[in-house]
């Protein structure tokens, strides 16, 4: 799929990691904040799909899941890519579907949260691409206005 910045996206290998992935965590390119999703669910804790930080390796992530997730233990297939266009373009074009119909099967509540982060990560966009264009953290004006 060639989208709004001309790269290429290969939708096979995305929609097998959305049908596969136990736990999955979406960089976008624009803001640091990520999409996790955590598939899993047990008699007590469903689904779950949330913003979060960055980390800096597997393991980092691997630890937080393990504080925040307590009840599941180890993730058998976790997934990280960073989709290369916008939010905008990951909505319209229903990449999530897949796992959007897994989460609707395990828990309607998670579908219905799903579409509220994605929602917020759309804001998220919008902020920082005002930010560019403002120069302000952590992008730099390439001109500045004379005081």
């Amino acid at each position: 799929m060639l989208a709004e910045n001309g790269l290429d996206v290969d939708m096979d290998a995305v929609n097998e990691v959305l049908n596969r992935a136990d736990v999955l965590t979406i960089g976008f390119t624009t803001f640091s904040e990520r999409l996790l999703i955590d598939a899993r669910a047990n008699s007590s804790d469903g689904p779950m799909v949330a913003i979060v930080g960055p980390v800096g390796t597997v393991q980092e992530r691997y630890h937080w899941l393990g504080r925040h997730r307590p009840g599941f233990g180890a993730p058998e297939a976790f997934s990280f890519f960073v989709w290369p266009h916008t939010v905008r373009t990951f909505r319209e074009r229903d990449i999530i579907g897949p796992m959007r119909e897994r989460l609707a099967a395990a828990s309607g509540d998670a579908a219905t949260v799903l579409e509220q982060v994605l929602q917020r990560l759309g804001e998220l966009e919008t902020d920082a691409f005002r930010a560019a264009i403002r120069g302000e953290q952590p992008w730099h004006a390439l001109w500045e206005r004379a005081a």
